[in-house]
């Protein structure tokens, strides 16, 4: 693991203990422990319950009594590590017996989390700090997933939404149980995949912690880059694209984060993202809640970016794994020419689901995107994470690649934001962070994915308006000056696209 920070600014959070540290104690309420002194070592009880026990496993013993004995040591587990007694594990259960061959699915788990004192020998995992580059290999990740997995992970104290482990995807009391299924499969191939390719697990994963503590001068000329819109007729998050990736593209793939990024039970981008690139399910137990001024990047090392395990379609209830994936196809170039992401950015999306929007004068709303102070705070973070990642790739060596964001409506539906406002927002930070590039070496580009006709209800013609404006020459700044016009204005104009191009003193597409 190797650990850059170029900062003194630092974060007071208290690092999680992992299993192998002295200091992870328990009382042994189920006496598992050989030694009468107390409090005992989570670590000796892990090695004779999980190690031990199943690293080998007889050929007398049916995998069927194998399984339910994982099963049990992982409930017995819940109430000696976390004080939980007879947590409702069904859906794992379900997962596991359902494999043609649970053991081995079994035994790489345990194998991963068994190599955790060497990986980790510190025992212990402190947040990033603004600032911070770390970097980890798939074996590290592997081990900490592992830990997630069997829920021996204890809770940092500064995560507050629902903890580090996987527990939210195993019980069937809520009724959500198609994700959940579909996540912990997932999971389970994966650790199986991963095993079956030891040379992978070297490869390495850099974590990046981007801060900004103000906005970019806003008085100069600033071109707007390039926007791309692909429009889809269901949500998808890998889709194909026009024209295909090449090696000299970096591309930047933003995640519409919660402040405290974390997988859930639901099928949210993030969720999603989060089941399907196993790899970064582990960020929730280093990663501190973002500011304002934060912005968390997960680049793969490698020149073909992340490889997802599975992919989705669709979005929260309609949310289904795409059974046309094929990952081995997507890794050995995907003729296809599916999305590759080579930086995860995870942008804390602005809760307005939940603030008191004042009535406009004709007995409408105003966008919550428009409240005081809004705008200033999205722009920050993203101009934060484009500029980071901008910055980040222009000091590697060797040639310059160009530079392609591919952003979902961050912040929209269930964050409560506008997909206008977000899409302008980003449009507007991405040009000023691209600005900062190496002129005729370097170029950027948005791509924005948008399920068809989610902005027609409003502004029929959103896509004309939004190339009248790319065309008509004014820049970055000119766009932002308009919208801050609109911040505050219980008068703006709710058809936001329609109010930029006349705040412009540009035509409107004519109505054919």
């Amino acid at each position: 693991m190797m650990s850059v920070v170029d900062t003194d600014v630092e974060l007071q959070l208290e690092p999680l203990l992992l299993p192998n540290n002295p200091e992870f104690t328990t009382e042994d309420p189920l006496g598992y422990s050989d030694t009468d002194e107390y409090p005992v070592q989570v670590y000796s009880i892990l090695e004779s319950l999980l190690f031990r026990k199943f690293k080998s496993t007889s050929q007398t013993i049916p995998p069927e009594s194998l399984t339910s004995e994982f099963i049990s040591v992982i409930s017995d587990l819940s109430y000696t590590l976390h004080n939980r007694p007879d947590p409702n594990l069904n859906i794992l259960k379900h997962c596991v017996t359902s494999k043609p061959d649970p053991i081995s699915h079994i035994q790489s788990i345990i194998h991963s989390a068994s190599k955790l004192p060497t990986l980790f020998p510190s025992g212990s995992l402190h947040p990033l700090n603004p600032g911070e580059t770390r970097t980890y290999t798939k074996a590290h990740l592997l081990s900490i997933l592992s830990h997630q997995f069997l829920l021996t992970l204890p809770c940092p104290k500064w995560n507050n939404w629902g903890g580090v482990n996987l527990t939210s995807w195993y019980s069937d009391t809520d009724g959500i149980t198609e994700p959940k299924t579909t996540y912990t499969n997932i999971i389970l191939d994966y650790f199986n995949q991963s095993t079956a390719s030891p040379s992978t697990q070297s490869q390495e994963f850099t974590f990046h912690l981007y801060h900004n503590q103000s906005l970019p001068p806003f008085t100069q000329k600033t071109a707007l880059i390039p926007l791309k819109l692909l429009e889809l007729p269901i949500e998808e998050d890998f889709p194909t694209i026009t024209p295909p990736p090449n090696k000299n593209l970096h591309t930047t793939y933003i995640i519409s984060s919660h402040k405290l990024i974390g997988h859930g039970p639901s099928a949210t981008q993030e969720e999603r993202i989060l089941g399907s690139i196993p790899e970064l399910l582990p960020v929730s137990t280093f990663t501190p809640p973002l500011e304002e001024n934060t912005a968390l990047a997960v680049t793969a090392s490698t020149d073909g970016g992340f490889i997802p395990t599975a992919v989705f379609t669709g979005h929260g209830r309609t949310a289904r794994k795409d059974d046309g994936y094929n990952r081995e196809e997507y890794e050995n170039g995907d003729k296809e020419g599916r999305i590759r992401v080579n930086t995860f950015l995870f942008l804390n999306a602005t809760e307005l689901d939940t603030v008191e929007v004042p009535e406009r004068k004709d007995g409408n709303g105003m966008l919550p995107d428009f409240l005081p102070g809004v705008l200033q705070k999205d722009f920050l973070k993203a101009y934060t994470g484009f500029f980071g990642v901008f910055d980040s790739q222009a000091r590697k060596e060797g040639k310059k690649k160009n530079q392609r964001i591919v952003a979902t409506p961050w912040g929209s539906g269930a964050f409560g934001g506008d997909v206008r406002v977000k899409l302008l927002i980003l449009w507007v930070a991405a040009s000023f962070a691209a600005a900062r590039l190496e002129e005729g070496e370097q170029q950027a580009e948005l791509v924005f994915l948008v399920k068809q006709f989610v902005v027609d209800a409003k502004e029929v013609w959103w896509k004309e308006m939004l190339k009248k404006i790319q065309d008509s020459g004014v820049g970055a700044d000119d766009v932002w000056r308009v919208l801050m016009g609109m911040e505050g204005n219980s008068n703006a104009n709710v058809n936001v696209l329609e109010g930029v191009v006349d705040a412009l003193g540009l035509e409107r597409p004519h109505v054919m």
